[in-house]
């Protein structure tokens, strides 16, 4: 019994670390390449202007004139890999939101369902399998 919880609390340490090791890829200010609302794609003129804040587990995102602040944690060990945004301000305010999210060298893709709902199971909004889809890069310093 003694070993088992030992390898529980020795997983349960290297999903941590995993978590933090994103949360620091993910530190920085994104740009937005592309972004999907409810299995439509988002007006040109919102992509280009949207930019992305991400401090630690704090978030700060302004589409358009949507301001989205927050924060996220992330569950890596899953596929594809977990995040949950409770939100302070913006449209789902007092909210989580269940999300997906891949990040490889300067490109964060994240994928939300609304709130209340399921955990989307793939990067798209196409037939209400999420809300939001975006797509960003990583602006150099």
């Amino acid at each position: 019994m003694r070993t088992h919880a030992l390898l529980i609390v020795a997983a349960g340490l290297l999903i941590a670390a995993d978590a933090k090791d994103d949360l620091k890829k993910m530190d920085g200010t994104w740009t937005m390449v592309s972004g999907e609302e409810n299995g439509e794609k988002l007006p040109e003129k919102n992509v280009k202007t949207a930019k992305l804040v991400i401090k630690g587990d704090m978030h700060t995102v302004q589409i358009g004139d949507v301001t989205i602040k927050g924060t996220h944690k992330l569950d890596p060990s899953k596929k594809p890999a977990a995040i949950d945004a409770m939100d302070t301000e913006g449209p789902f305010k007092g909210k989580t939101t269940l999300g997906i999210y891949e990040i490889a060298d300067d490109t964060f893709k994240v994928c939300f369902a609304g709130p209340g709902k399921d955990r989307p199971k793939e990067f798209t909004t196409k037939g209400g399998a999420a809300v939001l889809y975006h797509v960003w890069k990583k602006e150099k310093k």
